[in-house]
Order: structure tokens, then sequence, then C-alpha cells
């Protein structure tokens, strides 16, 4: 991607693009007591179909663009030791202590301070969570979705007063499923989360959320398929593009 930083559109009210090399999105104002970045595909080496941030090894992308795009990203990130999973579109949730990957999951959880958790999307949301001394990221498909993994990662954090941020992810406006899908988010979530085949993936995750008892939940309202400049869309942009990163960590000394 070619686009330069004032090219970029105006986002959302409550939306900000930070960063110096590696771009990222995040809530304005920012939680307390923890920090939060939703990377775009902007900043990194790649080039097409992965330009050219993509964090992915597995599709196909060089091992130097990726290894560089990583070290961009944990630079925006103040350099912090990073936390991730196997993500295998289910709803497990492991708790984590240290950097590394901890096995096979969609979702973490921590206490540590200045430990980054992180998941990799292409149109699945990221889900941030932010509660008194606890932090969590999300990796939410439909599977995960309908399987409540962001409402079961609320609860496993054992903390009230939580505050969750829906990452960029497709939207209704994008998001095409078949029938029978459309039919068990309206079972699951309640008619309205879906208009004929279109599914609101964020106010199905968002009902789950308010169903585990999260306070608020913030969403930014970034469409990976309608802002193809911005992020990689794996519906969009299919057979082959990249992955973004998605992470949040609590700030030291919270």
């Amino acid at each position: 991607m070619s686009l330069q930083r004032s090219q970029i559109p105006a986002l959302p009210a409550g939306v900000a693009l930070r960063g110096r090399r590696a771009l990222y999105v995040a809530p304005d104002p920012e939680p307390s007591g923890a920090r939060i970045w939703f990377f775009t595909r902007l900043g990194g080496v790649s080039r097409p179909p992965f330009d050219a941030l993509n964090v992915s090894r597995k599709v196909g992308d060089s091992e130097e663009a990726v290894a560089e795009n990583l070290a961009r990203a944990r630079e925006a990130m103040g350099r912090r030791p990073t936390a991730w999973v196997r993500q295998v579109a289910g709803d497990g949730v492991v708790e984590v202590s240290e950097g590394g990957c901890s096995g096979e999951a969609d979702a973490l959880i921590t206490s540590r301070p200045g430990l980054c958790l992180t998941v990799g999307v292409a149109d699945c949301a990221p889900v941030a969570l932010v509660g008194e001394g606890r932090v969590g990221m999300v990796h939410s498909g439909w599977r995960g979705t309908l399987a409540g993994i962001s409402g079961k990662a609320a609860r496993r954090m054992g903390v009230r007063g939580l505050t969750a941020y829906i990452g960029p992810c497709i939207r209704q406006c994008c998001y095409e499923v078949s029938p029978e899908l459309a039919g068990e988010f309206a079972r699951r979530f309640g008619a309205d989360v879906v208009s004929g085949r279109q599914l609101s993936l964020p106010e199905a995750i968002r009902r789950d959320l308010l169903e585990a008892g999260v306070r608020e939940v913030v969403d930014l309202g970034l469409c990976t398929g309608c802002r193809p400049e911005l992020f990689f869309s794996h519906r969009k942009q299919k057979p082959v593009t990249g992955r973004g990163l998605a992470a949040v960590a609590r700030v030291e000394g919270a």
C-alpha cells in the first residue's frame, strides 16, 4: 500500500490513528490502565498481495518481510513482551503470565503488567477487554461468536466493571452469510443481528458481552470490507491476503 498518512480518509469519532512506522488505530481516549493497538495494513514492508504490514507466516509471505513487520509492530508496542496462541476458530480461553505461544485457543487473559496479548485478524473481530488489574484479547469469527467466546473470556477474567473494545472487523454491510447461518445467529442473538443474509458480527458480540455482565462495549465502527486501504479482509481480498495484529496490555503500575 502506497497510501500516505495524510491521504487516509477520516476515521469515526472516538478513533485515533497512531504510530510512527507501523500504523494502528486505537480508542480515543484510551482506557485507564491499559493500551490497545488495532494495527492497520500500513507501515510494513511486504509486497502485494500482503502489503504491507502482514504479520502471518502462514499466508505465503516471505519470512524476512514478516519478521520485519513484527519488529515494527513490537516497536509500536514499546518493545513489550508478547503472548499469542495458535488460533483455531473455537472458544478456548487461556490465562497467560509470560510471552510466547500458549497453545491452541482464541482468547488470552492476563493480570501481568506490560505483557501484550495479541491475535491475528483479517475480518474476524478483535475484542480487547479491560478491567481492574486484568486485560484480555479475543479473536471472534462467526464460529467463536456463536460459541460465546467473548462472553466466556469476560467471565474468566473475574473482575467487575469490564469495558470491551470491538476493533476493525467485517460488518453487516459487507458480510453475507448462508440462510442457515443467518438463522443460527438470529435464534441465538435476536432477529435484528441479521438483515436478510447480512450478518452484524459486532452486534452479536456486543450482546454476548452484555449477557456476560460487561459494563460497557465500545465499538470502533470500522469495517475491514469497506476500508481496503487500511485493513486486510479475507472475504474482500481473497484468495490471498495478509493478517493484521491486534493487541492489548496493562500499563505498568496500573
